[in-house]
């Protein structure tokens, strides 16, 4: 499904995850966009795993065990870069998780296809 989303709110998620081989603990992060539907004007919680070049190099820390502070640092520029309060943006959903009326999308940034 495809959202025109307007942003209310975004912050950066860190969770820990347990390794299963070794159930060593490992950092993850995420987007969190809180959106209305610009057409059905309806709130969304969003989670984006992908989509910020920060994203991708926190994953890239992580797989050569990079130190906390690193890894703060690339947290912070990614919270410096977020979408702003009432930026418009267009993004694809992919699944919804969550149970009853705590729902959050899982979401990723719509691809344009190439002409």
């Amino acid at each position: 499904m495809n959202m025109n989303a307007i942003v209310l709110n975004a912050d950066v998620l860190e969770s820990t995850f347990y390794d299963q081989v070794t159930g060593a603990p490992r950092q993850g992060h995420s987007v969190k966009l809180t959106v209305i539907d610009a057409d059905t004007y309806e709130k969304y919680e969003c989670q984006f795993s992908g989509g910020f070049p920060e994203l991708d190099e926190l994953k890239q820390l992580r797989q050569v065990n990079a130190t906390p502070e690193q890894c703060d640092e690339v947290v912070n520029r990614l919270r410096a870069n977020l979408p702003t309060t009432m930026t418009t943006l267009n993004f694809d959903v992919v699944k919804v998780k969550g149970k009853g009326s705590f729902l959050t999308l899982v979401c990723r940034f719509a691809q344009v296809a190439a002409v």
